[in-house]
């Protein structure tokens, strides 16, 4: 089924009890999504105790609540009345809850959740329980001593001034995770965990009733003063240019992977499709000059990641070591042509493509929740719909992308990682 001029991301707003409630029906969705967002994430963490809010969420899924008293209890309250989806994440800026269920589950699953996240027990068995978990979690992404190493040397040089400099993910590192405490995450819990640093984002089989649940739901909850929090300024990377081994960071790899990053401040929301559009053009062309024409890698990988205080730029290629000096000559090459205007016809196709690919989207409920989320978090608390985002990809023109080009590879501002195969 066509549904002509159906924006899936056109969200109603209201605020019940002081909390912001985003709200979408979907007509095709035969359950509601639910998300309840905290404003509080990894870059709000004291400083020495990085993964509080992380280590905060695990704990509303271990030890129990009164009305769910342990985790084995959780678990089935899951599996049957959220279809087994009930989980959450720590993000840099927020904290959310998440699962679906059935429309005629919604206000058992309302119940649940707020006994959990606002009555958990924080047992001081389940902290020491949870603190295995996630240490065990932290050594599967930084896998031993030197990668860790290299990881704060990596974060540090390009994100100095800034909280990111702390953090590769929320999960914060195994010594910080150490310290955190269980009065620590009891205080943690209450300063943040609030009508005042709340909102909830509901899509799929929503009606209004559904939003007016709510008022229960919301109904006794606690008040908190969120504290803004200046989160630092970025500059120039400490060093251009970074050539390691993989062995000497702890990694084993068989190819050279060459990364070209440029991080810099938020980018406005105004701004995002000249971005997109910027990197899909160079993408482009990347792609066809080192795999098409030369055979040099299976890939290019460009990647523009917007956070709400931050971005990061970055073009990566994984090919043998042989090809450095050729790689590293076609990207200046690529930048150079289109900063000289040599690709305006191949702008217009690129856009006209991306323009296509969007209007043509199945978007899942699922993603668009998620999508709805995070940009509420970014843009201080707006929704870009499809309609606003097709006007803005239409005024992007390839003017703006030259100037785009130059600033993001400014030579002051761009850093250069090499890492060499293992040659063990």
């Amino acid at each position: 089924m066509s549904i002509k001029n159906f924006d899936p991301y056109d969200f109603s707003k209201k605020e019940i009890n002081g909390v912001p409630i985003y709200y979408k029906n979907l007509p095709w969705a035969p359950c509601i999504h639910i998300r309840v967002v905290f404003n509080t994430g990894a870059f709000d963490d004291p400083i020495g105790k990085e993964g509080m809010s992380h280590f905060l969420e695990h704990m509303i899924f271990d030890g129990g609540s009164p009305a769910l008293p342990d985790n084995k209890a959780i678990r089935e309250w899951s599996k049957q009345h959220t279809l087994n989806s009930w989980n959450a994440t720590t993000e840099f800026n927020q904290t959310h809850y998440r699962l679906r269920c059935l429309p005629e589950e919604y206000n058992s699953v309302l119940s649940g959740m707020k006994d959990m996240i606002f009555h958990s027990y924080f047992t001081s068995e389940s902290i020491e329980h949870e603190r295995k978990v996630i240490t065990q979690e932290a050594w599967s992404r930084f896998l031993n001593e030197k990668f860790l190493a290299y990881t704060k040397e990596f974060l540090d040089n390009l994100y100095h001034g800034h909280d990111h400099a702390r953090f590769n993910t929320a999960l914060g590192w195994p010594d910080t995770i150490a310290k955190i405490s269980q009065e620590d995450v009891k205080t943690w819990h209450k300063g943040n965990y609030g009508i005042g640093n709340l909102f909830i984002v509901l899509t799929g089989a929503v009606e209004e009733k559904h939003v007016e649940s709510l008022r229960d739901f919301l109904k006794d909850l606690p008040k908190v003063n969120k504290v803004v929090k200046n989160e630092g300024l970025l500059g120039k990377p400490k060093q251009n240019r970074f050539i390691k081994t993989a062995d000497e960071i702890g990694e084993v790899k068989e190819q050279v992977e060459i990364s070209i990053i440029r991080v810099a401040g938020k980018i406005p929301y105004t701004e995002n499709e000249i971005a997109s559009l910027s990197g899909k053009l160079i993408y482009d062309i990347l792609y066809e000059r080192l795999r098409v024409d030369h055979s040099l890698c299976y890939n290019t990988n460009v990647n523009i990641l917007a956070g709400k205080t931050f971005s990061q730029i970055s073009i990566s290629v994984k090919t043998e070591e042989k090809n450095i000096e050729l790689v590293e000559k076609e990207f200046k090459n690529v930048i150079d042509e289109i900063i000289n205007k040599k690709y305006n016809e191949r702008f217009n196709i690129v856009k006209k493509m991306y323009i296509e690919q969007l209007r043509s989207a199945e978007n899942l409920s699922d993603n668009i929740i998620q999508n709805a989320l995070w940009q509420i978090s970014k843009y201080d608390g707006h929704i870009v719909t499809q309609k606003e985002q097709l006007e803005e990809i239409e005024k992007v023109t390839y003017d703006d992308v030259i100037e785009f080009t130059k600033w993001v590879f400014d030579p002051e501002y761009i850093y250069t990682e090499i890492i060499l195969p293992s040659k063990k």
